[in-house]
């Protein structure tokens, strides 16, 4: 692609995809298919699941502090695991023309005269 940006017939086309909110909204049960499509050992995929679907959390601004809700999608960000766990998610996503996925972005380009 960065050699046909140097000719001036070329036309090219980018799309840049940045998956909002990525790492909340992940299903778990799709998640839970994928550990075990992927031939993860038992232990570990019953270890990530209990970690990722046994989670409350809450918001403290000074003094005050919200309820406690359940987590019920998501991966924590910042964690190892969450972008590995992303990653799984949509790495059968693919396109029919050049593509490059990095975590929660994907970008999709196109070149022609």
């Amino acid at each position: 692609m960065f050699l046909a940006s140097d000719s001036s017939q070329n036309i090219i086309r980018v799309l840049f995809v940045d998956f909002t909110k990525a790492f909340d909204v992940i299903d778990h049960n799709v998640l839970f298919n994928k550990f075990v499509t992927c031939g993860m050992p038992e232990h570990v995929v019953a270890w990530s699941m209990d970690f990722l679907c046994s989670r409350k959390q809450f918001v403290k601004i000074a003094d005050s502090v919200s309820s406690v809700s359940h987590v019920t999608a998501g991966t924590p960000q910042g964690t190892v695991s969450g972008p590995t766990d992303f990653k799984l998610i949509i790495d059968d996503l693919q396109f029919d023309i050049g593509y490059v996925k990095f975590v929660d972005d994907t970008t999709t380009f196109f070149c022609f005269k």
